[in-house]
């Protein structure tokens, strides 16, 4: 009985000391994490890249149904492939992009580069389709009769 009085006793002690010790500290104010700085754009970039190769094959078929709905005809195969930039930044995932063409043609397909070329004040960009998903020191393959048919961005 001792023993159980003695625990009641502190247990009322504890709960009274901690509500006392909660009035006077205070609520403190919530904090979060900012990833709006480089390693914010690192998660994004491989967030982007993991969705892309997870998902490839729900966002190849919500592409088909959105282009058919716009009456656009697809011949051949098609496939959704992460898009690497290469020259600047090169080897990093920023999106996404539908290839289509010959199905024999279309499995080869790892990625699809995008080039970005600075002529004065004109740029322009071109979307090549490759057969891997790394930039080697021996440059880039691309691969024939494959063309881009959907580009989806995700800002960074």
């Amino acid at each position: 009985m001792t023993i159980t009085r003695n625990m009641s006793r502190i247990t009322v002690l504890f709960v009274v000391w901690a509500f006392v010790l909660g009035i006077a500290i205070g609520p403190q104010p919530a904090r979060s994490v900012d990833l709006s700085g480089a390693l914010g754009d690192l998660v994004k970039i491989f967030g982007v890249g993991w969705v892309v190769s997870h998902f490839s094959d729900d966002i190849d078929h919500a592409i088909n149904k959105l282009l058919a709905q716009k009456e656009a005809e697809i011949e051949g195969r098609t496939k959704v492939v992460p898009i690497i930039r290469v020259g600047s930044g090169g080897g990093t995932a920023v999106g996404a992009a539908q290839v289509m063409g010959p199905e024999q043609q279309v499995n080869k397909v790892q990625a699809v580069a995008e080039l970005q070329l600075d002529i004065g004040s004109l740029r322009g960009r071109a979307l090549i389709p490759v057969s891997t998903k790394e930039v080697t020191q021996g440059g880039i393959k691309g691969v024939s009769g494959v063309g881009v048919s959907a580009n989806v961005k995700f800002p960074i």
